[in-house]
């Protein structure tokens, strides 16, 4: 068998072949796909611990740097107490001035420094003259007696600058020493700068930051330390052996600015840094490579052995199928690409009548009864398409013809008005607009300049004069750039009527309606607005919602809805008809205060013929 098996690979089935290239195709992509999606996530999830571990180093440096400024700004607060100030400029003339001086001084120590705040253990005001200061510990600082000497008394008098003494270890309450760190400040005259009062030194304890670090939940294999300018350790906490100062670990770190990965002693740790802008301690957090990401090596194995298992089951599955058994399917499957590329009049033999050949039968009736229904489908589709525009169009010359006998009814009332009240000129007159306006009113399913439209309007607005005399004025301020674009005829004249009716004949006093048009992006916009009664807002919103529907919808809300405003629905409908639904009415109203329509139209890219050209058409 091995004699076989080992035989050149020309020689090999094409059985044999398919089964081990497959193999192999397998496990390698099993193998490459689990150690690819181990090591991307594992950088990704180290990048993400990376930020977040950098992110509360910083909010740690930050409250820290915090809590210092405070204590900075702690010793300045003798400045802001003039009745300290001037005892600390005053010369006592005798015992009692000076034990005064003392009580008043201390007991501002005490009131403002030392008992609002836990941290604060010591404070003192040293002048030439004497100490001064309001203590909680039975021990005073350990240069008490001889702090004139002391290196930060020298400093403090010849600078303004704070001096900050780092963490340093004296008896505070017992025997055993605490971690305390001062701060240093002169304290000058307010009068004369350069005159030095004294010097305030304020002592705290450094358990108030080991509060604020110790918030910092850590992890298996991790560490939090804080290293001050002379490489002293001020805090640690440590899931982890960390030895001293001179540790490798603690050496990486001193060394590091920002976030890395380094490689100590042969184990791989994530070290995060940030350094305080007060102090400049380094605040580190050391985190160990294997602890961050043995989620993900436990997963990776797992996912490994469960591919490996799929692809033992997979080349088994493999093997119990023979190519001459697959053959016919293949066949098929070339075929359907080809039913897929369009081509329906393929066909496959059947050579057996096993579930094999059944399929190719099913295939086979698949393949004709989807070609019959492809045919059937653009028939109907056709027909649907042909049925909705004859519809479209015959509802657009229903509405067109619907709005001509409500333009007809209005003038010629006007006319008769005119000719009961013997007004003969004004009736003349008035006939002359009238045939002008019936030559346009028989082009409403046609489109035409806008200046043709406003000739209209003119001659409808000018009857209407007539009739109103001096209580009716009109003003139509059309820019010249906008009268050769074309719109449906009989638009503007619908709103115009519409504005006489529902705004001025129901209001007292002179009523005024101008016309105007603005351009905005790829449409222009004709505005009609009177000085009306106006509309309820209840009103406005309901006409608003209904012009935005479809003809059809807003058919079907019944007359009562649309009779009330036959006109601008009619006109809104041919709009949206004619452009679609982003386009046609809207209305903006207040009660007393007028009503302004609205007419938004496409600028189609072409211009119209001149008005004459359009009337002589007529």
């Amino acid at each position: 068998m091995k004699k076989r098996f080992f035989h050149p690979y020309r020689s090999w089935s094409i059985r044999r072949k398919l089964l081990v290239i497959i193999s192999l195709l397998i496990v390698l992509s099993v193998t490459l796909v689990s150690v690819l999606s181990y090591n991307r996530y594992t950088n990704y999830f180290t990048e993400q611990t990376k930020e977040q571990t950098q992110q509360i180093i910083d909010q740690i440096s930050m409250n820290v740097d915090t809590y210092l400024k405070e204590l900075f700004r702690l010793s300045l607060t003798p400045y802001y107490n003039n009745s300290v100030m001037e005892e600390l400029e005053s010369q006592p003339q005798n015992d009692m001035d000076k034990l005064e001086k003392q009580r008043k001084i201390e007991s501002y120590l005490g009131s403002v420094m030392i008992l609002p705040r836990d941290d604060i253990l010591r404070v003192y005001i040293l002048t030439d003259s004497g100490v001064y200061s309001n203590i909680k510990t039975p021990y005073n600082m350990a240069d008490y007696l001889d702090y004139t000497k002391s290196s930060w008394y020298r400093q403090a008098l010849s600078t303004q600058q704070q001096i900050f003494l780092p963490v340093h270890s004296e008896k505070v309450f017992g025997n055993d020493k605490t971690q305390i760190f001062s701060f240093v400040q002169s304290l000058r005259s307010k009068e004369d700068n350069s005159r030095v009062l004294g010097v305030i030194k304020v002592d705290a304890n450094y358990a108030e930051i080991k509060t604020i670090c110790d918030k910092v939940q850590l992890e298996d294999g991790s560490a939090l330390f804080i290293i001050d300018q002379d490489k002293n350790i001020i805090y640690q906490n440590s899931r982890f052996t960390v030895g001293k100062l001179d540790d490798p670990i603690y050496q990486a770190a001193l060394e590091t600015d920002g976030s890395r990965i380094s490689l100590i002693g042969g184990t791989k740790y994530v070290i995060n840094t940030s350094t305080l802008s007060t102090t400049s301690w380094k605040i580190a957090k050391v985190s160990s490579y294997n602890q961050l990401n043995r989620y993900f090596l436990e997963t990776r194995n797992a996912a490994f052995v469960a591919a490996l298992i799929c692809a033992a089951a997979a080349v088994f599955v493999l093997v119990l199928f023979a190519n001459s058994f697959l053959n016919p399917i293949f066949t098929i499957v070339r075929r359907m690409r080809e039913v897929q590329d369009g081509d329906l009049s393929v066909q496959v033999p059947v050579k057996n009548h096993d579930e094999i050949g059944y399929l190719t039968e099913s295939f086979n009736t698949m393949v004709n009864r989807l070609r019959k229904t492809v045919r059937k489908n653009t028939r109907l589709v056709k027909e649907v398409y042909q049925s909705r525009y004859l519809q479209k169009e015959a509802q657009y010359n229903v509405l067109c013809s619907q709005i001509k006998p409500h333009f007809l009814y209005n003038t010629l009332n006007t006319i008769s008005l005119l000719i009961k009240c013997g007004e003969q000129d004004e009736a003349i007159r008035s006939i002359e607009d009238f045939s002008f306006f019936l030559r346009g009113v028989m082009n409403t399913d046609k489109d035409i300049p806008l200046s043709a439209e406003l000739k209209l309007v003119d001659a409808y607005l000018s009857l209407q004069k007539t009739r109103y005399e001096d209580r009716f004025l009109y003003r139509i301020e059309i820019p010249e750039r906008f009268l050769k674009y074309e719109i449906p005829a009989l638009t503007l004249q619908p709103i115009v009527e519409n504005a006489i009716i529902h705004g001025c004949e129901m209001k007292r006093g002179n009523s005024v309606i101008q016309i105007g048009c603005k351009e905005e992006k790829n449409c222009f916009v004709i505005s009609v607005e009177d000085n009306g009664k106006g509309m309820e807002q209840a009103q406005v919103e309901e006409l608003n919602r209904m012009f935005r529907v479809s003809s059809s919808q807003a058919s079907d809300r019944g007359e009562d809805v649309l009779n009330e405003s036959i006109g601008l629905m009619n006109v809104n409908s041919r709009l949206q008809l004619k452009f679609g639904a982003e386009y046609g009415i809207s209305i903006a109203s207040k009660t007393n205060e007028g009503t302004c329509v609205s007419l938004r139209m496409p600028i189609n890219g072409r211009k119209g013929e001149s008005t004459d050209v359009f009337l002589n058409d007529c």
